[in-house]
């Protein structure tokens, strides 16, 4: 099959580019294409608003905090450019607090910029009951007395068996 010669003429005031390359720059950098994702999921992002806790609510749940060690998740009263509640702040309260603020990590929040404290509930790396993203089939225990599971058994040994050097002999 012939192609025929590409060519770029000029339409009214508009110059095209002078070399054979006409589509250059059409598949962005994937750095580009990664702040375009970020910027998308922030967008889209909106926090539904906790309800407001009293300071007797919060010093609780602070309480059970810097007894046990548990993370807590922060909702503050404030809001972004576009009306939406900020990111939550997570972190082990320490005790460090006074009158006017207390402290969460390296952040010192206002009390009266607290909307809703609570702990955050951690799942263990070791608990696989709840992941859904692994398949149950793949954990299920070998049964050598299932003649189905002998016969894939088998099959997987002759197709990836190498015999030993003895027995080669």
């Amino acid at each position: 099959m012939r192609r025929t010669k590409k060519e770029f003429l000029d339409y009214n005031e508009y110059r095209d580019r002078p070399f054979g390359l006409k589509w250059g720059t059409a598949f962005a950098m994937d750095e580009l294409v990664k702040g375009i994702d970020e910027n998308a999921e922030d967008a889209l992002k909106d926090l539904p608003p906790q309800s407001q806790m009293k300071r007797e609510e919060i010093d609780q749940v602070l309480l059970q905090s810097f007894l046990y060690r548990q993370k807590v998740t922060i909702q503050l009263n404030t809001k972004d450019e576009f009306g939406r509640y900020l990111e939550n702040i997570e972190g082990v309260f320490f005790g460090e607090s006074d009158e006017e603020y207390m402290t969460i990590d390296q952040y010192q929040i206002l009390w009266e910029d607290i909307r809703h404290v609570g702990l955050k509930q951690e799942t263990k790396w070791f608990d696989v009951s709840d992941n859904k993203t692994h398949d149950k089939q793949s954990f299920r225990p070998i049964d050598w007395n299932n003649p189905k599971q002998q016969v894939e058994l088998q099959l997987i040994k002759d197709e990836f068996y190498q015999a030993f050097e003895e027995e080669n002999e």
